[in-house]
């Protein structure tokens, strides 16, 4: 192995670490958590889904809807410190 293949092999970890780091990034944003929120709510109210996914579905929107909830508390409480100092 040649030293630039090693350098574009190190480049490529660069850009597929970069990529992992804003994949990451929108996985853990509030939309993301929406989205998934509604996905389970609507599993919950479809009545064509077995009873056991039905059930599963509310709890994993309910569980949504919790976390978004502490989530806009957690970066209410951030703001406030930020401005306070």
């Amino acid at each position: 192995m040649k030293p630039s293949d090693v350098l574009i092999v190190i480049g490529a970890l660069g850009v597929a670490a970069a990529l992992a780091a804003r994949k990451q990034a929108a996985v853990e944003s509030p939309v993301y958590l929406v989205l998934l929120g509604i996905s389970g709510l609507w599993t919950a109210a479809s009545s064509g889904s077995p009873v056991y996914l039905r059930v599963l579905g509310g709890v994993f929107g309910a569980f949504c809807v919790v976390a978004l909830a502490v989530y806009f508390v957690k970066e209410r409480r951030r703001k406030r410190a930020a401005a306070d100092l």
